[in-house]
């Protein structure tokens, strides 16, 4: 092989080379725009949610202020209502825990007691 050919061929080995990598760099760019994407979605939806619930526990809460002190009614709504505040104070737990605190490289496991 000729030292001309053996050039050209190094010169297209490296360009291989550098296109692979330039490629491998593109595809993880797009995967952390996409994962990115994701977790303000994800955000986005445990915020809502987590309103939404705040909101219907307000409506029961309406409610239950309306109904006789001594009736059964009124027992059954403040078990649910002391539920939804136990489920609502976890989701938001929860979501502190995936979200950490900022300068965290990733999600916390939950505070077990």
């Amino acid at each position: 092989m000729s030292c001309l050919a053996q050039t050209l061929l190094l010169l297209l080995s490296g360009c291989l080379v550098l296109a692979c990598v330039w490629r491998a760099r593109r595809r993880h760019r797009r995967q952390l725009a996409r994962m990115a994407e994701r977790e303000r979605a994800a955000l986005i939806l445990q915020d809502t949610l987590l309103q939404n619930l705040q909101g219907l526990i307000l409506r029961f809460q309406g409610v239950s202020h309306r109904l006789p002190p001594d009736s059964a009614e009124q027992a059954t709504i403040e078990a649910i209502l002391d539920q939804a505040d136990e489920v609502l104070a976890e989701a938001r737990e929860r979501m502190l825990t995936l979200r950490g605190a900022p300068g965290d490289d990733g999600p916390r496991p939950p505070n077990r007691a």
